[in-house]
């Protein structure tokens, strides 16, 4: 529960931060296909193709996930830590090219960081029966709505659904209010604040993985 209250507080950390520098939403795909069709009625077919990067990006990233990671049921042991070390390098990159490369390389700058996040949101989909998504609220919403009205109707719910969504839900709404503030302070710079803890995450994981289960 805690580890995905992190992921969330991450996710929505790098939110804010693409939202803010670069004008895209890069952990969620519902707006950037919203913004892609609204670029298409508007007859800017450029600004149209650059939305359907972002969502191409986190297809990719996704899918690089299911290379990693076999499985989409949480168990210790998988390549999490592979994973999470991938993650970091990709945020780490969107933080060199964001702030490197100025306003002529924002599309790659959210494009990698699109990559990062549809690898973490397929890292653990789900646990226990609960479909668990880090990157965005919808599912987190919708899920935490109808076990509230299955718990009003009377049907048993075990306490700890409640609280791994209300986790997931803090934790995106803690991480887009640091994000946001420190975009505003250091703009895509503020992106390295959260490549470096992932890739360590992930590296610890790893090390754990290999000296505690003998795996290599």
């Amino acid at each position: 529960m805690a580890g995905g209250a992190l992921l969330a507080m991450v996710a929505g950390y790098v939110d804010a931060v693409v939202v803010a520098r670069a004008g895209r939403a890069v952990t969620h795909v519902t707006g950037s296909v919203a913004g892609m069709g609204a670029e298409l009625a508007g007859g800017s077919w450029r600004a149209a193709l650059a939305a359907v990067s972002v969502v191409a990006a986190f297809v990719l990233g996704a899918c690089v996930c299911g290379l990693i990671i076999h499985g989409p049921q949480l168990r210790l042991g998988r390549h999490y830590g592979v994973a999470m070390m991938v993650q970091g390098v990709l945020l780490a990159l969107a933080a060199g090219v964001g702030t490197l490369g100025g306003g002529r390389w924002l599309l790659l700058c959210a494009a990698l960081a699109a990559v990062a996040a549809g690898l973490q949101n397929a890292m653990a989909s789900t646990y226990m029966g609960l479909i668990v998504r880090t990157t965005h609220l919808t599912g987190v919403a919708t899920d935490l709505g109808y076990l509230l009205g299955a718990r009003l109707r009377g049907q048993t719910v075990e306490p700890w659904r409640f609280v791994l969504l209300v986790l997931l839900l803090a934790g995106f709404l803690a991480g887009v209010t640091l994000g946001a503030m420190a975009a505003q302070r250091l703009g895509l710079a503020a992106l390295w604040a959260a490549a470096g803890p992932v890739g360590a995450a992930g590296l610890a994981y790893y090390i754990w993985r290999v000296r505690g289960k003998g795996m290599a």
